[in-house]
């Protein structure tokens, strides 16, 4: 093997081992994010703790990602393609760190829900949840096959998260005002139902870190980002709120 042919397969040794790394920790985020899920329908306070202590792994695992772009920057100098791959991977990897820390706060919020085991959990949450899950998984599956159009779907599918996470806003603030309305005393209800509201918006944005993710993954591959305006759906919780 001549210096030449070393150096390409070094290279090509850097971004495979960039790539392992970001599917890592798309499958710590997933992971993650469907145990904070479970622990919540569960009420299990053993799991929320253990996801809320995971956490810090996927921190690590996204500085290791930003170190190993940094590494391939400066020895290889890639071009074209190669640069997009790396700029794109690390920006990929800071929209999964982020879902991790949704995973997180939704295991800290499970805390606070496990001490009212009497208030239910809204049946509109489910759904948004499995919604969610899906659309990070198929839009990490789409980057380990470099598949523009099943990226394209997801980016597409964003307004899906948004409408679902809308009605389980509308549905908790009408619970809730009808608890207050009859002159419900329970204020777990009331603490509970903010808690939920605040994971309606939490599994929203875990939506829309899957479709930066799929703009991403477009750029990587036709070098060009996405000018249309992104489908968006639901109403906002200002605009619920006042109805």
């Amino acid at each position: 093997m001549n210096s030449g042919e070393h150096t390409v397969s070094q290279f090509d040794s850097d971004l495979s081992q960039l790539e392992r790394r970001v599917l890592e920790l798309g499958g710590l985020a997933e992971s993650q994010l469907s145990a904070s899920l479970d622990a919540l329908m569960k009420r299990d306070t053993d799991a929320a703790e253990r996801i809320i202590a995971k956490d810090p792994d996927l921190d690590e695992a996204e500085r290791k990602i930003e170190a190993s772009a940094l590494s391939i920057l400066v020895r290889r100098q890639p071009m074209a393609n190669d640069l997009r791959y790396v700029f794109g991977s690390v920006k990929i990897a800071g929209s999964l760190e982020r879902i991790g820390d949704y995973a997180k706060n939704i295991a800290k919020r499970t805390l606070i829900l496990a001490k009212h085991p009497a208030v239910q959990t809204p049946p509109e949450l489910p759904p948004l949840a499995t919604h969610a899950i899906a659309l990070l998984r198929e839009v990490m599956d789409s980057f380990t096959t470099r598949d523009a159009k099943k990226a394209e779907s997801v980016w597409r599918r964003d307004q899906e998260i948004d409408d679902l996470a809308s009605r389980m806003q509308r549905a908790v603030i009408v619970r809730m005002s009808n608890h207050l309305v009859e002159g419900g005393q329970d204020s777990g209800e009331v603490e509970c139902s903010t808690h939920f509201l605040f994971m309606a918006k939490n599994l929203e944005r875990v939506g829309d870190h899957a479709t930066n993710i799929a703009e991403v993954i477009q750029f990587q591959l036709s070098g060009a980002w996405i000018r249309e305006a992104r489908p968006k759906g639901g109403d906002s919780l200002a605009a619920v709120a006042a109805h």
